[in-house]
């Protein structure tokens, strides 16, 4: 995967080159196909977060396009990109905006191939706030979502509310890029310049080793 948009596939002999199809959104970007993301679905399909077209899910034969305004545009400002897909208990997709996604089969001649619908809307229970898009997010093993953002720390959705984790260096909010859950369960984060953050059950602390 290069931030130019070309990704390779590995089938255990010869590496493969995965060729995008062109969009409507294309020729405005330097690089249209740039990729932040890739992610398996519980179908197989492989899905691919751009900087700036949406995301693109592919079954292996062909390719489709998610481009509403909320996965390629931020609320206040430029795109922000798809940094992170993914597919919850409900068989909702996320794509770190204020929406989640009913996706099924393409269907060719009405060309669409998923419904969305308002999701967790701010996530600090402030409706006055543009509190929504976020930096990651990931799924862990009691099925709850834990959203990582850019300057407001970590927050968990169990479904019906968000609790806030606050991550912090020297009293300071610092800036996280991804979240991550690794085999065992365990939570990890991605910071900006503070190293990687592991979840002990109650806050992150920093991995020190």
């Amino acid at each position: 995967m290069q931030f130019e948009g070309k990704v390779y596939r590995y089938d255990g002999k010869v590496l493969h080159r995965l060729q995008f199809p062109v969009t409507k959104l294309g020729p405005t970007y330097s690089h249209p196909h740039a990729i932040y993301t890739i992610y398996k679905d519980s179908k197989g399909n492989i899905w691919f977060g751009t900087a700036a077209l949406g995301a693109c899910r592919y079954n292996g034969k062909s390719f489709d396009w998610i481009s509403e305004e909320d996965v390629t545009e931020l609320h206040n400002g430029p795109s922000n990109g798809v940094r992170s897909i993914i597919e919850d208990k409900d068989g909702y997709f996320w794509f770190n905006s204020a929406y989640r996604y009913h996706v099924y089969g393409s269907d060719s001649q009405k060309h669409t191939f998923y419904s969305r619908e308002k999701s967790i809307g701010n996530l600090d229970g402030n409706p006055d706030s543009d509190f929504w898009e976020y930096m990651s997010i990931a799924r862990d093993n009691n099925n709850e979502l834990w959203i990582a953002t850019y300057t407001n720390g970590v927050w968990r959705y169990d479904g019906k509310k968000t609790t806030y984790y606050p991550v912090q260096a020297g009293g300071e909010d610092i800036t996280l890029f991804s979240i991550y859950k690794d085999n065992n369960g365990d939570l990890w984060l991605g910071t900006h310049e503070t190293g990687a953050y592991k979840f002990n059950g109650k806050t992150f602390e920093r991995f020190m080793q």
